[in-house]
């Protein structure tokens, strides 16, 4: 009984000093639920550019997944550009990710909606995999630091968006 208090307190002894010696600004830990660090990507714009999130780091991101051919994709864009537009001066950034759509099918669909802000195209679905999406859209509020504070699976409204974007823009 004794011997496995020891490993117990073993183990807490070993998780504390691994915890003290990951280093500045690794206090959440990496993964794709809400409190943990987003895990970075790079995809390429609709104009052909690598675009990584990190390359945003200090600002506020909001990651929308979402396809040409999905109807409640399609119902959200206007209140995310309005968002977009109302925000990015505070530092907002929205990433639309297309998955699976072509280069072609997506400038068009751009086009349609008048969206602004930048445009990746994630060709493979690796991205739908890594942040393991379930359905489409899918929305993932990350803050200045990098850390989800929210997945949002479905429409995204206005209302919605506002009451995320609160806690996390001046």
């Amino acid at each position: 009984m004794e011997k496995g208090k020891q490993v117990a307190r073993l183990l807490l002894l070993l998780a504390a000093v691994a915890g003290a010696c990951s280093g500045p600004g690794s206090a959440a830990p990496g993964g794709v639920l809400v409190g943990n660090r987003a895990p970075d990507f790079t995809l390429e714009s609709l104009q052909g550019h690598p675009v990584s999130l990190s390359d945003y780091r200090g600002h506020v991101v909001l990651v929308n997944l979402w396809a040409t051919w999905c109807t409640p994709c399609r119902a959200e864009i206007p209140d995310l550009e309005a968002a977009y537009r109302a925000h990015k001066a505070d530092g907002l950034v929205v990433l639309g990710v297309n998955i699976q759509g072509s280069r072609q099918e997506v400038q068009a669909f751009v086009q349609e909606f008048g969206i602004t802000y930048p445009i990746l195209l994630d060709t493979t679905g690796k991205l739908l995999n890594d942040y393991r999406v379930r359905g489409l859209p899918t929305s993932v509020l990350i803050d200045r630091k990098g850390v989800i504070q929210v997945r949002h699976l479905g429409v995204l409204n206005a209302r919605q968006l506002e009451e995320y974007l609160a806690p996390v823009l001046p």
